[in-house]
């Protein structure tokens, strides 16, 4: 696997994660993701989990930060609530991946809110990219 979509994997499993509570709807949507998204079988995305210890990469452009932050936003609803660890990741990571810290608060609870009302990544990159 390459190491950019091993870290992305993981990051998206860290989301599962951050309550303490493996909801099967979460891990649900994190297969539906690897599958849809990015073409992987069940087993090449255990793969990934299995072999971590990758470090975070940064991907290079807007719109690839704003998928994996929308991802992430996808498997916190997943189970149907947000609690303050997922929230708190969320935030944690829009500040990782290169978004100003006075930004991240925001730029967290519009992804939360778009996935929450149902609008797909693509509405949600047309909506920034005119913003």
């Amino acid at each position: 696997m390459k190491e950019k979509l091993k870290s992305h994997f993981l990051s998206l499993y860290s989301m599962i994660m951050a309550d303490g509570i493996v909801a099967a709807k979460e891990l649900e949507t994190f297969y539906r993701i690897g599958s849809e998204n990015y073409h992987l079988t069940p087993d090449e995305i255990n793969q990934y989990v299995v072999s971590a210890g990758t470090s975070f990469i940064v991907p290079e452009s807007v719109e690839e930060r704003i998928r994996i932050l929308y991802e992430l936003a996808e498997i916190a609803w997943a189970d149907g609530e947000i609690d303050s660890t997922e929230k708190n990741l969320l935030h944690r990571y829009v500040i990782r991946l290169g978004f100003l810290e006075e930004n991240a608060e925001n730029i967290a609870t519009f992804l939360l809110e778009q996935v929450k009302n149902g609008v797909g990544l693509e509405e949600v990159l047309k909506e920034i990219a005119n913003a």
